[in-house]
């Protein structure tokens, strides 16, 4: 499979890391099945069909999403040292097989299996391998290619309920599931076989395209991140700022979009007006990919990322003040620029602060951390609503959550190491 790409590079007449971010693009579409935009589509039906309650149905999802983390620990290691070829093309089958699995079904227990595996191949890790690919290609150009990478992801959450939903009322939810399944099998399947490489230095090539000489070979090795190991991350306290963010946000966003309908019903928009929010949301999620991406390229990212964290804030603390249908896009916008600029400058920020040699590792162990937060979030809300009849508390203790990580943002600033070898970190100016 490896003269395939040989050929195809020594044919294109642009950098073959462009071709791979078309690869990723279709990861990021594919793994829609363990998404919860996606998941919401089919919770009706499987509702109605399963004989499940709400907080049945709600209990699935989230221990199938907490049990998804522990695997999930595993999934970055093994690409480390088997490589991100073999290592997604893996899991894009056996999210396919996760697929036909779900259309099988038949109660509570089954249900469960289906997400934590959904869950686990679809939301975590084949989003997380897709992330790390365009990583590995890209240095300098990483947050511009990155948040076209994320503007795939920001399509998804517009497009794919929508055809879901027809599919569903069209041929019913088993056989949505089916075709699901097919179309990771004979689309990105075979894209990764034949084309995905886990690194430009496969191909003789370098990342982004430059051409190395020794003229730029010694700017290209000071531009190069030094390449930290896991326990050397877990001492530097970026890690745990970004970390925690990312946890926090897995929780609140999953939880939100989870209870979307019924919290702003609960403010008087009825379902038929609020369930435009994922328009607004996804189309203010895309700009802002597509432009936080660029500014990660030119300015200080702990500062891009202070932002997107005020903009997560203001969008929450609208939905308690909401009187009108205007009210759901305003939260809408400023929740979805929040989270395209929080996605973008994440995204890039853990190869160029921590290197791409334990990547999967590093960036692994704070996405298990991400999908048992998003496991939580429905969780929670369930439970204050459950416990004080209103949403409301559950949305002030989500901005309360939010406001601290602004300024603590300020903080992740990029590690300064004297040597590859040398443990302990400095923090640069």
């Amino acid at each position: 499979m490896n003269r395939f790409s040989d050929f195809l590079s020594s044919k294109l007449p642009f950098y073959y890391g462009y071709l791979i971010v078309v690869v990723a693009v279709l990861a990021q579409v594919c793994a829609s099945p363990g998404q919860t935009f996606a998941v919401a589509a089919f919770t009706p039906y499987l509702q109605e069909s399963l004989g499940l309650s709400s907080s049945k149905l709600a209990a699935a999802y989230m221990l199938g999403t907490l049990l998804a983390a522990i695997p999930l620990v595993a999934i970055g290691p093994l690409s480390d040292r088997f490589g991100l070829r073999g290592t997604t093309a893996c899991v894009a089958i056996a999210l396919a097989g996760a697929c036909f699995l779900a259309s099988r079904v038949t109660g509570f227990a089954s249900l469960l299996v289906a997400f934590m595996l959904l869950r686990f191949l679809g939301q975590g890790a084949l989003v997380l391998l897709s992330g790390n690919i365009v990583s590995m290609w890209f240095q300098t150009r990483l947050g511009t290619v990155t948040s076209v990478m994320n503007a795939g992801g920001a399509a998804a959450f517009a497009i794919v309920p929508l055809v879901l939903i027809g599919a569903i009322q069209g041929f019913g939810w088993r056989m949505t599931y089916v075709a699901l399944g097919m179309f990771i099998l004979l689309s990105l399947v075979p894209l990764l076989v034949l084309t995905l490489r886990n690194r430009p230095e496969d191909l003789g090539q370098f990342p982004d395209g430059l051409r190395i000489d020794a003229e730029t070979a010694g700017l290209a090795a000071a531009q190069t991140p030094v390449d930290l190991t896991l326990p050397q991350a877990l001492r530097d306290r970026t890690f745990w700022i970004l970390g925690g963010g990312m946890a926090v946000w897995g929780m609140i966003g999953t939880g939100l979009v989870f209870y979307a309908l019924p919290i702003f019903q609960q403010y008087g928009v009825a379902p038929e007006q609020s369930k435009m929010l994922f328009t607004t949301l996804s189309l203010s999620m895309l700009v802002a990919q597509v432009v936080g991406g660029v500014l990660a390229d030119r300015n200080p990212m702990h500062g891009l990322l202070c932002i997107s964290f005020v903009l997560l804030a203001a969008g929450v603390a609208v939905i308690p003040l909401t009187s009108s249908v205007w009210h759901v896009h305003i939260f809408a916008g400023l929740f979805g620029l929040g989270q395209g600029l929080t996605h973008s400058v994440s995204s890039t920020m853990w190869v160029r602060y921590y290197g791409r040699q334990h990547l999967g590792k590093i960036r692994g162990t704070v996405w298990c951390a991400m999908v048992a937060g998003s496991g939580l979030g429905p969780f929670v809300l369930g439970i204050i609503v459950d416990t004080w009849g209103s949403f409301a508390p559950g949305i002030w203790l989500y901005v309360g959550l939010l406001l601290p990580l602004a300024p603590l943002s300020l903080l992740a600033t990029k590690p300064r190491v004297a040597a590859p070898s040398v443990l302990p970190l400095s923090r640069a100016a």
